[in-house]
């Protein structure tokens, strides 16, 4: 038997029910790539061909199958089918796994680690009896079974041997490097999409032939996989197909007067509304609603600190003691999504855009894919009066004279005299005698003003109510309206938004002094924030 869960270019995938329920596999992709989104495709399809499983389901997110599907869910609450603190848990899945009847184990409002625990002793237990195929889908798998940590041992179990008594696996996650080493080898499938942490594209590194090949995950788009393993005779890179049922892992949209996430009907419909062929749409920001909004991060407390540890220095190697980490904590950075217009061609003039996202605290240019990248963009400008930012964006190379200067400017000349003195106290242009004793002020900037006509950057991230600590914002909108119109007298700001970004800051302590250290929420790389 075979189930088709997506398309392969134009062509449909399809995968061996037989291999899936009763073999190992993975899923893994980082958060917003469209991990729940496959799985509940999986759990629809199996659902059509009357297969059994039953999914850990740690969010109450997929209880929306009972819409379209005949299927048991155990839970908290009056909705549910079966009260999971109530449940004769062995006749339930006894039963379930004789019918091939699917199951959500719905943990979201219970002792977690206990109540997994219990069914997969119960299933392992059962399944050594009855030797039937059956599935079990664990989501969020690095809680159950976490690197570190108190680890499920039975999870493990049925990784090794759940196969020949016919109760197959299937571990989902985000961060692959904080799952048990043991469990993912044993995985013989793999479905991974989109993944950018250093150390989860390592924990990946074991099922790809070479470093380029796990580096192609980092450009994959949210609901593009590739798909491996016994799963398929090649590896392909495929998406997922429509979804029948709704997804109610979404954030809910604040409003006023309302619960967060509202309760929902579960009766049948016999027409689903359609739903489109790839993962959920972008969530309302919650800037939409007058809130600030931080980029989600991907990086961990604990894992900082990791990357932190091995970024310790000594003044003389082996004689003094390494730095001690002191503190460590998470701050989130003021970005700005900023759209402009203004009148530009050298033909025929006409009204021009540009986008770019600012860093609010220096002022340089921002690219936040697969990380925070920066450039210096503005960051020599800001701080200048208009007059000499008019001056410093228009000097040549050669320099100009102070009348020169005024002809360019349009300026009064004591006002072009005060202007210069301040560039050249920020050493930003230097005075020169010439050969026929002209004094010429030449521009000392280390990096070019970005032309208006190249900026086109703009923020695709998901974002979530900010609740840590936001970093000073050092530059407002009023700022960059006097600094671009003074390169562009034509330019008016169309958009800004405000996005705090997330870093760990890391206090290094040796007997010399202290040192910090910026990580990447999302990447763990170094940022060059601390001179900042």
């Amino acid at each position: 038997m075979e189930l088709a869960i997506g398309k392969t270019g134009d062509r449909d995938l399809v995968v061996d029910a037989q291999e899936l329920v009763t073999g190992r596999t993975c899923i893994i992709a980082q958060s917003g790539a469209g991990k729940s989104w496959s799985i509940a495709v999986l759990c629809e399809q199996l659902c059509k061909a009357r297969i059994g499983f039953c999914l850990i389901d740690t969010e109450g997110e997929y209880f929306s199958l009972k819409d379209r599907f005949e299927l048991c869910w155990v839970g908290s609450g009056d909705d549910c089918d079966v009260d999971i603190e109530r449940v004769d848990l062995a006749e339930l899945m006894r039963n379930a796994i004789k019918s091939g009847t699917p199951v959500i184990y719905d943990v979201s409002e219970t002792q977690m680690q206990e109540k997994v625990t219990e069914l997969t002793t119960v299933l392992y237990d059962l399944e050594s009896e009855l030797r039937k195929p059956y599935l079990l889908i664990v989501e969020e798998a690095d809680k159950f079974i976490p690197q570190s940590g108190e680890s499920i041992k039975k999870i493990e179990e049925i990784s090794r041997r759940g196969r020949k008594r016919g109760l197959g696996i299937l571990v989902a996650t985000q961060r692959p490097s904080l799952v048990v080493k043991n469990v993912l080898s044993q995985c013989n499938s793999q479905i991974i999409g989109k993944l950018s942490i250093e150390n989860d594209l390592k924990a990946v590194g074991v099922f790809f032939g070479s470093r380029k090949e796990v580096e192609e995950l980092s450009a994959l788009e949210p609901g593009e996989f590739f798909v491996m393993g016994s799963l398929a005779r090649e590896k392909v890179k495929m998406r997922f197909g429509r979804r029948e049922t709704e997804h109610r892992g979404l954030t809910p949209k604040l409003a006023p007067g309302k619960p967060a996430r509202q309760s929902t009907p579960r009766t049948p419909r016999a027409h689903p509304p359609p739903q489109p062929p790839q993962p959920p749409a972008p969530r309302p920001t919650p800037a939409d609603e007058g809130v600030d909004e931080a980029i989600v991060p991907v990086l961990i407390r604990e894992e900082a600190i990791d990357i932190a540890k091995s970024r310790r220095r000594r003044k003389f190697p082996f004689l003094d003691p390494e730095e001690r980490i002191v503190a460590a904590d998470a701050v989130y950075w003021p970005l700005a999504q900023v759209e402009v217009k203004y009148i530009g061609g050298l033909l025929r003039k006409t009204t021009k855009t540009a986008s770019f996202v600012l860093d609010l605290v220096a002022g340089r240019l921002v690219d936040v894919n697969r990380g925070m990248k920066m450039k210096p963009g503005f960051s020599e400008l800001f701080g200048l009066d208009e007059t000499a930012v008019k001056i410093i964006a228009r000097l040549p190379p050669g320099g100009s004279t102070l009348p020169e200067i005024e002809a360019d400017t349009r300026e009064a000349p004591e006002t072009v005299k005060r202007a210069v003195k301040d560039l050249e106290k920020r050493k930003l242009v230097t005075e020169v005698k010439t050969a026929g004793k002209a004094t010429v002020f030449m521009p000392l900037l280390l990096h070019e003003i970005p032309r208006l006509q190249s900026l086109r950057q703009s923020l695709q991230v998901k974002t979530e109510p900010l609740r840590g600590s936001p970093r000073p914002q050092k530059i407002r909108e009023s700022d960059l309206r006097s600094l671009l119109k003074a390169i562009e007298p034509t330019l008016e700001i169309a958009g800004w938004r405000t996005v705090y970004y997330p870093v760990y800051e890391v206090v290094l302590a040796a007997e010399d002094g202290e040192r910090r250290l910026y990580l990447d929420g999302i990447s763990g790389r170094d940022l060059p924030l601390s001179s900042v």
